[in-house]
């Protein structure tokens, strides 16, 4: 996967930056405040139930408060609490990443998921970053890929993607930590959502919101000579390794030739 403080190898990509190679930085979540609602409503005039925020460091007990206020409250607020969970899992604190996941106290995964669903994009990055730093463990991988939260983390990551935030590139750079573990890439690529209530399965190839069509789409619309250090370029540059590594399997390999990926990555490499 890939470090963000200094140069590591393909192998574990600990996203903590703007781009590949730098420290992340958290952004502040009083940056680039979502607009208030335009909604008519009179606003709430109730006192928010969840619990303050200490201004002390996060702990690993704060977690359970942290996670309740990520998924009941929005706008500043929510995206404080799931800075914390970000600064709990930062190239400071790996010896956390491990218990955070995996330790059967905590489920982090289903609201930092929940996240990327935002509009704000400051709580939907700082999910991004935390994703991207708990999915560097190999314990980890198998949980987010193949345990019950993978279909709410890689439908999470597929939406950024298909829907080309900023945050796309961390997205990719997520699902390629996730392919490292090579139990994971079959089901990964069969990632193929149905709506609520759908009675069958909709095969990756017919559905535009699987993550083989979503890589498709992805590596078609890349401009031709695009920005070097761009998003769109980042973007572009670990689609590949995710693409490479979940081509190992000869059923995903034969899947991906009968879509136009092949051809895109070629094009790329001209």
């Amino acid at each position: 996967m890939v470090s963000f403080r200094k140069k590591k190898s393909s192998k574990n990509v600990d996203t903590a930056a703007a781009k590949a190679g730098a420290e992340a930085v958290a952004p502040s979540p009083s940056e680039d405040a979502p607009a208030a609602d335009d909604d008519a409503r009179e606003p709430e005039t109730t006192a928010s139930k969840t619990p303050p925020i200490p201004s002390r460091p996060p702990q690993m007990d704060d977690i359970p408060d942290l996670l309740e206020t990520m998924t009941t409250e929005k706008g500043e607020k929510s995206a404080a609490a799931t800075k914390r969970i970000y600064e709990l899992c930062d190239v400071g604190h790996k010896q956390n990443r491990v218990p955070m996941v995996c330790s059967g106290k905590y489920d982090v995964l289903t609201p930092l998921a929940q996240c990327l669903t935002q509009e704000s994009g400051d709580g939907r990055h700082l999910a991004c970053l935390a994703l991207n730093n708990l999915s560097i463990p190999t314990e980890n991988k198998r949980v987010m890929a193949l345990g019950p939260s993978s279909g709410a983390v890689i439908g999470g990551l597929c939406k950024v993607i298909s829907e080309d935030k900023q945050e796309s590139y961390l997205c990719c750079i997520c699902l390629m930590n996730l392919s490292f573990l090579e139990a994971s890439i079959t089901t990964m690529l069969q990632h193929s959502p149905v709506a609520d209530g759908a009675a069958d399965p909709v095969p990756p190839l017919d559905n535009p919101e699987s993550l083989i069509r979503i890589l498709e789409k992805l590596l078609k619309n890349a401009p031709a000579v695009p920005k070097s250090g761009s998003g769109k370029s980042e973007g572009v540059r670990w689609a590949c390794g995710l693409i490479k590594n979940l081509a190992k399997s000869e059923e995903n390999a034969a899947l991906f030739g009968k879509t136009d990926i092949p051809k895109c990555v070629v094009g790329n490499i001209r």
